[in-house]
């Protein structure tokens, strides 16, 4: 071989080279990489250079282990120091966990695309990008017709499987009872995760106008309801402002809360001993809140009562208070006695 066509060859080696480790898998997808790496070839003169000849590392094990990012066998991503892809790998599991969290917020209606983006701070092609990795794996559905994205099947599996490690609807339910029975109000079971709050139960009382102002599994902004807001105000004083900060573009969805709104009602909340809804969620809803008492750390479980508002008044509401104060007492030292069986639950880090 001439030295000319060495370097030829040498010269083409580089510049494929760089071509390859610039190149990012993401919508292209791997089926692309290895149409281009069997079907094109480059021509030298007289010499015929196959592309799989001078890419570095085409094996079909290392093909398989590509991601769609780009990343390589071990998770290594191509040209990045270590640190970085660690971080980078670590930052697209938040965000599809806030993808995630976002949609089942919204419940059952999910979210447009540009929505999602919106409601997260992202750039539309990365909210795309992760909702399609999400769709893919059915995590999220998409109803092609109003082009909103929901909770998937994959979601509800998961869900379904891990249930039975929290019992906690279980463990409660003879005391939502109980408060439906003397109050004949509508009691819900509500849960911290993160910085929301999650409904896990719902009874109905025998009073003839009902107030049907949450499914069981939808999600509020901490302080958005008696329950969140009771939540809200056990926690410290940092998170509060950090709950605060991280649900202020949520707020306007709700009927009469802001930031400065939800700052004083966590101190008359703190004051009183419960938290009180007077219409500030839905019109002529009111409802009453206290968490379940823990004996070490913040509360994670609270139990609300919610009537029409010239209901929740007068004695009536004192008699729902007195009953409500009673059951998240004992209700409390069962659980701490339970503390065990709640892994994950106690330190409020639901999904």
């Amino acid at each position: 071989m001439s030295v000319a066509v060495a370097v030829k060859i040498a010269s083409m080696r580089d510049n494929l080279t760089r071509h390859f480790a610039s190149l990012r898998l993401r919508d292209a997808g791997i089926e692309t990489r290895q149409a281009l790496m069997t079907r094109t070839s480059f021509h030298a003169g007289d010499i015929d250079l196959e592309l799989a000849d001078v890419q570095p590392d085409t094996s079909a094990e290392n093909l398989a282990e590509t991601t769609a990012d780009g990343d390589t066998p071990n998770g290594r991503r191509r040209g990045l120091p270590a640190g970085r892809r660690a971080n980078e790998g670590t930052q697209s599991i938040q965000r599809a966990i806030a993808v995630l969290r976002l949609i089942a917020m919204r419940g059952p209606q999910g979210l447009r695309l540009h929505e999602i983006a919106e409601g997260l701070g992202l750039e539309r092609i990365t909210a795309h990008r992760i909702v399609k990795g999400l769709a893919f794996s059915n995590m999220l559905q998409l109803d092609a017709q109003a082009r909103r994205y929901s909770l998937g099947h994959t979601a509800y599996l998961l869900g379904q499987t891990a249930s039975p490690a929290f019992d906690l609807r279980e463990r409660c339910q003879p005391t939502l009872r109980r408060l439906a029975e003397v109050t004949g109000d509508s009691v819900f079971l509500m849960v911290r995760s993160g910085y929301e709050a999650v409904c896990f139960d719902h009874l109905q009382g025998s009073y003839p106008i009902r107030t049907h102002s949450l499914k069981i599994g939808a999600r509020r902004a901490l302080g958005a309801g008696a329950g969140a807001m009771a939540l809200l105000a056990a926690l410290p004083d940092s998170e509060v402002e950090a709950a605060i900060a991280a649900n202020a573009v949520h707020l306007p969805r709700y009927r009469d809360i802001s930031p400065t709104r939800l700052r004083d009602m966590v101190a008359k909340t703190r004051e009183d001993g419960y938290a009180t809804n007077v219409q500030t969620v839905i019109a002529d809803v009111s409802a009453i809140g206290m968490t379940l008492p823990r004996a070490n750390g913040p509360a994670f479980v609270s139990i609300s009562i919610a009537s029409i508002a010239s209901r929740m008044a007068g004695t009536h509401l004192d008699d729902a208070l007195h009953a409500l104060r009673q059951e998240t007492g004992a209700l409390g030292r069962h659980l701490d006695d339970a503390r065990v069986a709640w892994g994950g639950m106690a330190d409020g880090v639901l999904g």
